[in-house]
């Protein structure tokens, strides 16, 4: 069975994005499990996977750096 998403409360109305803050409950499988979850809360959470990339993306680049600054060194 596939994972089940229902809206626990109304949006506030006030804004146009407000749909992004409401609450919805998330049944989990196997196990039912229920926990709420927002489209802002996944947004800001992308946003730090994103950032995270980022981040990672050039430590990676300055290792690699550093590894080929080693490599030279030793087969010196």
């Amino acid at each position: 069975m596939a994972d089940k998403f229902t809206k626990t409360e109304e949006p506030a109305g006030l804004e146009e994005d407000d749909w992004k803050d409401v609450d919805v409950a998330k049944e989990h499988q196997p196990e039912k499990q229920i926990s709420n979850r927002n489209y802002r809360r996944m947004e800001e959470e992308l946003a730090s996977i994103d950032a995270d990339i980022t981040r990672l993306g050039v430590d990676k680049t300055a290792l690699e750096a550093e590894m080929l600054k080693v490599k030279t060194a030793a087969e010196a």
